[in-house]
């Protein structure tokens, strides 16, 4: 059965113990810890904290929210022992994480097979660990659409390499949306949730978006969630970000999701 929750990074000026409060009254059944704002890397002694707060509240620890991106912004590989440690601290088995970032038709084919490489290495690292490891589903990054998530997934070739997913906002085409999700179906592990408008050329990425609630787009999302995913493991439709940033949406927007999940 699919469960609910949150990205921490939806609400990153809250404190864990705020965040922990409001989502036990939303009744969402977890959160995933951003490491960019609540759980740095590599801070076990914190991370098992966190931990500990999140399950006395009755929630549990969908993910770790890494931004591991890989590589740094001059394509040198980056250590994940770190981003291990702390989500083996947090107590989940499973790590969100981003390939590079560039677009993916931006990288030359040695640029590109840096990024293939350390993703591999950093899926040894997490088997061993027990852990899954799941491709942010964003642009500026080799993971950017429907073809270049299979085709990177391919590349790298590891069972502990999956992906999440996310209505693309900026390609806004409904059968398109459909096709990746039903593609990439079996190598899904969480579902990224919200509802948005995008409006090309209107500027940076928060001018483009129109946060919308939930609910406007329930014809869509009702779809989403029919497709079968693989029932061998637990999957978490997670909220992320809300219509002016505000806890009533948010809570209005979890009553929402729960009825859909239900």
């Amino acid at each position: 059965m699919l469960k609910t929750g949150i990205c921490s990074i939806s609400f990153g000026s809250l404190s864990p113990e705020e965040l922990v409060k409001l989502v036990s009254q939303s009744g969402l059944d977890s959160i995933e810890w951003a490491s960019n704002v609540h759980v740095p890397f590599g801070d076990a002694k914190f991370a098992e904290s966190i931990r500990k707060l999140t399950e006395d509240a009755g929630l549990s620890v969908s993910s770790y929210g890494s931004y591991y991106k890989v590589v740094d912004e001059e394509g040198k590989p980056l250590p994940f022992e770190p981003v291990i440690e702390s989500a083996l601290a947090l107590g989940t088995d499973t790590v969100r994480i981003w390939a590079g970032h560039q677009p993916s038709d931006g990288l030359s084919e040695a640029e590109r097979a840096v990024i293939v490489e350390n993703l591999r290495i950093a899926c040894e690292a997490a088997q061993s660990n027990g852990l899954k490891l799941g491709l942010e589903f964003h642009a500026n990054t080799l993971s950017d659409s429907n073809g270049a998530t299979m085709e990177l997934l391919k590349a790298v070739d590891h069972p502990s390499l999956y992906t999440y997913w996310q209505p693309i906002y900026w390609l806004t085409d409904p059968a398109y949306r459909m096709d990746g999700l039903r593609q990439l179906a079996s190598k899904i592990l969480n579902l990224h949730v919200f509802q948005w408008v995008f409006r090309p050329g209107a500027g940076s990425w928060g001018e483009s978006t129109d946060r919308r609630p939930l609910k406007d787009g329930e014809k869509e999302w009702l779809e989403y969630l029919k497709v079968d995913l693989d029932e061998s493991f637990q999957h978490y439709a997670l909220m992320e970000f809300v219509r002016n940033d505000t806890q009533e949406q948010f809570l209005e927007d979890a009553k929402t999701l729960k009825s859909w999940v239900s």
